[in-house]
C-alpha cells in the first residue's frame, strides 16, 4: 500500500510550476492536500470537507491588522502563542516595530458564496494535472480555494500594506496564502522553524510539510544540525529546496541555568515526555518506568493533543505524577528533574537548555536519535545512564541553536536594531 506522503508528493508533482495571475498554486494547494490525505476521516468525510472549500470565501476579518511589519501565527497552543509573542518582542525595533496577528482557521473566517469564474480557472488547472480520479475532488477544492484566497487578499489591498511578513509556520494552512502572495509581490518573507525538523528515514508523518512546503523566502532554522537533516530529506527525494535557510538559532530566547528549580522538596524526579501519536511506543515506555523501584519519582507529561485515555487507561502508581503545567518551562521551574526521557517530541530538547540531561527510548517508531543523546530499550540501560553524569548544554547548543541568537540581524539587517 502506498504510504501517505508518496500519495500526497506524487500529487503535488503535478502541481509544481502551476500558478494564478503569476501567483504560485502549488504550495498552498499542497498544504491543503497534506491535511486532507494525512487526515484519519473517513472518505465519505474527506469529501465533505472538500466540497465545502468549493464554496468558501475568506472575510479575512484581520484585514485591518495586516499593515506594517507583521507576525502571523494561528495554532491555539499556548505554548506555541508565548513563542509567537517573545520572537516578535524579540525582533522589534525602534524603526520596525512588529505586529503580532492572529490568523483564523479557514473553517472560522468565511462566507459562503459561489464564482463560477473561479471554478472554471481552477477546474482548467485540476484538469491540466491529470491527477487520478479519485484525488481529481481534492484537487480541485485544494486550488479553487487557494484562488479565492488570493482574489479576496487582493481586493482588500492586504498585500499592498505590509512592509515585512514573518510566518510562525508558512507551509501549513491559514498563513499560507498570504505569504504566497506577499512573496509574489517581492515582500521580504520569513517562517520560523518553530519544532525540532528531521528527515524522517522511514514513515513519513504529516510534520515533514513544516519544511518540505515553505512557501515564504527563508526559513529561520535553529542549528547546522536541523539545517542538515532538512538537507539530507530534500538529496533522498532528489530536490532543491527553494527557499534560503540562514541559522537564527533557537526560538526561545532562555540562556542556559536561567531558570533554577524553586521547588522546596528534596526529591528528584525522572520526567516522561511522550508524543503525539505513537500510543503503542508510549505505552511501552510507561511498562518499562513501572518496573523501576518505588522510590523513584516520575512525572508523565503528556502531548497537548495526544490521547490519554488510550496511553494511561487506568490508574498510574504511586509514585507517578502526570503533568498538567500549562507549559514545560514551568514544569522544569517547580520540580526537581534529574533525567528526562522520551522519544518524538521537541520538548525532550527543551530540558538540555536547563543543563539537565535526557536520554531517548529506542522505539521501534522513534525517528531522531541525535549524536551524543544516549538511549535506551531496558530498565537497566536506563538505570546507568541515571548514574552517570551528563551535561545537557553542548548539545542543547549543537542540536538546538541554544547560544545562537541572529533573527533581528536576518529579519531586517537595514533596520536600526539593538544587540540580543
Amino acid at each position: 500500500m502506498q504510504s501517505k506522503f508518496k500519495t500526497y508528493s506524487d500529487i503535488k508533482k503535478k502541481l509544481s510550476g502551476l500558478t494564478y495571475k503569476g501567483v504560485d498554486i502549488c504550495g498552498p494547494a499542497s498544504a491543503i492536500l497534506a491535511n486532507i490525505i494525512f487526515s484519519k476521516k473517513s472518505d465519505r468525510k474527506k469529501y465533505r470537507g472538500a466540497i465545502k472549500l468549493l464554496w468558501r470565501e475568506p472575510k479575512h476579518t484581520y484585514k485591518n491588522e495586516l499593515t506594517g511589519h507583521i507576525l502571523t501565527w494561528n495554532n491555539p497552543r499556548i505554548d506555541h502563542k508565548k513563542n509567537a509573542e517573545q520572537i516578535t518582542k524579540r525582533i522589534s525595533s525602534p524603526k520596525a516595530k512588529f505586529r503580532l496577528v492572529h490568523i483564523p482557521d479557514i473553517q472560522a473566517d468565511y462566507k459562503n458564496g459561489t464564482s463560477l469564474k473561479i471554478l472554471f480557472e481552477a477546474l482548467k488547472i485540476t484538469r491540466s494535472t491529470q491527477v487520478e480520479k479519485k484525488h481529481f475532488l481534492y484537487v480541485l477544492a485544494a486550488v479553487t480555494y487557494t484562488i479565492r484566497q488570493y482574489e479576496t487578499l487582493i481586493k482588500h489591498k492586504i498585500p499592498e500594506q505590509i512592509k515585512t511578513l514573518i510566518a510562525y509556520n508558512s507551509s501549513n494552512i491559514p498563513e499560507c496564502f498570504l505569504t504566497t502572495l506577499c512573496r509574489s509581490y517581492k515582500i521580504p518573507t520569513f517562517s520560523i522553524q518553530h519544532a525540532l525538523y528531521q528527515s524522517y528515514k522511514n514513515e513519513v508523518p504529516l510534520d515533514v510539510i513544516n519544511y518540505e512546503n515553505v512557501t515564504a523566502e527563508t526559513l529561520l532554522v535553529w542549528s547546522t544540525f536541523c539545517k542538515n537533516q532538512i538537507l539530507e530529506f530534500y538529496d533522498r527525494e532528489n530536490r532543491t529546496p527553494n527557499f534560503k535557510m540562514p541559522i537564527a538559532g533557537y526560538l526561545k530566547k532562555i540562556k542556559p541555568l536561567a531558570y533554577p528549580s524553586t521547588t522546596n522538596t528534596n526529591h528528584s524526579h525522572i520526567l516522561c515526555l511522550l508524543p503525539r501519536d505513537e500510543t503503542s511506543s508510549s505505552i511501552s515506555l510507561l511498562e518499562i518506568l513501572k518496573t523501576a523501584d518505588t522510590s523513584q519519582r516520575f512525572i508523565i507529561r503528556l502531548h497537548p493533543i495526544s490521547d490519554k485515555e488510550k496511553i494511561i487507561p487506568g490508574t498510574l502508581p504511586g509514585n507517578f505524577i502526570i503533568d498538567t503545567s500549562d507549559s514545560i518551562d514551568t514544569t522544569l521551574e517547580s520540580n526537581k528533574i534529574s533525567l528526562a526521557v522520551g522519544f518524538n517530541s521537541t520538548s525532550i530538547f527543551d530540558v538540555l537548555l536547563y543543563d539537565i540531561p535526557c536520554a531517548i527510548y529506542d522505539a521501534p517508531d522513534c525517528t531522531l536519535k541525535p549524536p551524543g543523546i544516549p538511549t535506551f530499550k531496558t530498565l537497566q540501560e536506563l538505570r546507568i545512564i541515571l548514574s552517570e553524569k551528563h551535561s545537557g548544554l553542548a548539545a542543547a547548543d549543537y542540536i538546538l541553536g541554544a547560544t545562537i541568537s541572529k533573527y533581528t540581524e536576518i529579519v531586517a539587517p537595514e533596520l536600526d536594531w539593538q544587540q540580543e
